[in-house]
């Protein structure tokens, strides 16, 4: 019975699949600013959606990066969020300005574009969020939020839509 035994469990190991390795690379990030610089550290995304039968808006929250979703426009996945920029400098105050909206087309063209109007936010390594209407008294790293509202008319054609906005940053 012993010799059983060990023949059944000779078997079963070569029954077992054999051992394989497997290898991936992985992006590994870091953000260094220099004094009087503004550095792009994430994206303005307003993520994947569909137009319905009437148009509606989409939402990106500067503040607390929460999206929502007004009219005929569905919201679907979890990859939104809101722009992220940092930035050092300044000895009295920083005055902020820059786009207050921006036109998506849609990549390969053939579709009308739809329009996001910018709201802008900001904090300090001091803490605490403010509403961005033109000035922010330094302290350490300051960090800006973009978020905003994109306006999508009713049966938008499908695709992929970007644009580009300017934020600018004078440091006194």
């Amino acid at each position: 019975m012993h010799a059983l035994t060990i023949a059944a469990a000779a078997a079963g190991a070569l029954l077992c699949a054999p051992v394989h390795a497997a290898d991936t690379n992985v992006t590994v990030n870091a953000a260094v600013v220099r004094p009087n610089t503004l550095i792009k550290t994430d994206d303005l995304d307003f993520g994947t959606l569909v137009s319905g039968a009437t148009g509606g808006t989409v939402t990106i929250n500067p503040v607390t990066n929460a999206r929502t979703s007004g009219g005929g426009v569905t919201l679907v996945g979890t990859s939104a969020r809101r722009a992220v920029f940092q930035g050092t400098g300044g000895i009295f105050l920083i005055t902020v300005s820059g786009s207050t909206s921006v036109t998506l087309a849609r990549v390969g063209g053939g579709a009308p574009p739809m329009t996001a109007t910018l709201v802008r936010a900001a904090s300090t390594s001091g803490g605490g969020i403010a509403l961005l209407g033109g000035t922010l008294l330094p302290s350490g790293v300051q960090t800006y939020y973009i978020g905003g509202t994109l306006t999508v008319p009713a049966n938008q054609a499908p695709g992929d839509y970007s644009g580009t906005f300017t934020l600018t940053v004078n440091y006194l």
